[in-house]
This record gives structure tokens, sequence and C-alpha cells, in this order.
């Protein structure tokens, strides 16, 4: 195994799990207060960021966050110096690779902003589904060709299903029609949520956030 894929494959392994590890602790940390469980079909991201209760252990899951996004976005700089040379349509790739720079960014923002801020939030939860759908549609039309990094080799068929499957659970997301009634049944104007038993806006984060993690399975498999 090159060097190069080595790195990447660690990187990104370790991001997810940094992720994952992150996200389980918080949420346990959540359902000790007393206020609830966290439940990821209601909730929103940015509620388990503990700095608003001011706990000692906060630092360390802001810290978490960061750091595995840090993991992930290197993964794809090396992703990127190792095929270079090879790939024949490199800047078609590097605009892949901006997207999912821009869907990890948006995610990190949502994390920290609250509904407080209503609009704000509104608009990065947008740019964060939409550049997420982007993303596995470019991985689809790029990745799944039979040429990838100039190799005339079959195109791995768990790359056109994870992508397929990928990008109709965002349509059916972002395309849900429960989004027109869904300000009326959380008060963002509060602290305190009304919060219905499914909130949409939360399943869409959440929901964008596991898609963007699976999208890195077909950059791994065309990489090997």
């Amino acid at each position: 195994m090159h060097a190069f894929q080595s790195i990447v494959l660690v990187l990104v392994i370790a991001g997810i799990i940094v992720f994952v590890f992150s996200f389980l602790s918080m949420t346990l940390s959540f359902n000790k207060t007393g206020s609830g469980k966290y439940n990821f079909l209601s909730y929103f991201p940015f509620e388990l960021n503990q700095f608003k209760r001011n706990s000692k252990k906060s630092w360390i899951y802001e810290t978490l966050i960061i750091f595995s996004s840090l993991l992930l976005g290197f993964s794809l700089i090396f992703y990127l110096l190792y095929i270079h040379f090879d790939f024949r349509d490199i800047y078609q790739l590097y605009i892949l690779m901006a997207v999912m720079f821009i869907s990890l960014l948006s995610f990190n923002l949502l994390f920290f902003i609250k509904l407080s801020a209503y609009k704000l939030h509104l608009i990065f939860a947008i740019i964060f589904a939409f550049s997420t759908l982007l993303s596995v549609v470019l991985e689809l039309l790029l990745l799944g060709r039979n040429d990838v990094l100039g190799l005339n080799m079959s195109t791995p068929l768990i790359n056109i299903i994870i992508s397929v499957v990928a990008i109709i659970f965002m349509i059916v997301l972002i395309c849900n029609p429960s989004y027109k009634s869904w300000a009326k049944l959380v008060k963002v104007d509060a602290q305190t949520y009304n919060r219905p038993k499914y909130n949409y806006l939360a399943i869409l984060e959440w929901g964008s956030f596991i898609v963007h993690l699976v999208s890195y399975i077909p950059l791994i498999v065309s990489f090997f």
C-alpha cells in the first residue's frame, strides 16, 4: 500500500471514529442533565454544544469536533495530492473537494448557531443540505466512470449503489412537505422549544451529516 493511501485511510477512519465518539459522549452527557434524553429526530446539533451549560468538559468536546473535522479535511487534501497527476479531469475533482469542504464547514457552523439566530441557522442548514447533495451527485458523475484515475477498470458497483441511495435519501429529506408547517410547530424566538415529535429541520441536518460521512466511502473505494 502506498504511503499516501495509508495516510488517507487512517485520516478518514480516525476522523469518523472521533466524530462518533464525540457525539456519543455529548449525548450521554446531555442525558445526565435531567432535561430529557437527546433525540436525533427532534434535537438540533447545536443543542449538544455544552458551552451554554458551562460544562467543565465542554472544551474537550468542542476540541474533538474540530479535530475530527480537520482529520477529514486533511484526508481530502492528501487524496488530491496523491491522484493529482493521474486523474484526467483534475479540475472537476477540485470542485468536488471544494463542495465537500463547504459541506463540512457548514455543519461545524450549525453546531454553534442557535435558533435564536433563526435566519442565519436556516441559511447554513440549506447550504449544508445542498452542498452535501451536490457532493454525492459529483461523486457519482466523476468516480462512477470507467476511466476513474485514468485506469480502464470496471466501475465499482458499490460506488453507484451508495451514491444513488444517498442521493435519493437527500432528495427525500430536502423535499419533505412538512417543512412548510415547521415554523408553526417550533417557537424559534424562545430558548424553550415546543417541539414536534419529528423535527424535520433537525432531521435534515442530522441526515445530511450522515450522508456527508457516507460520501467518503466512494472516495476510498475508488482510491484503492
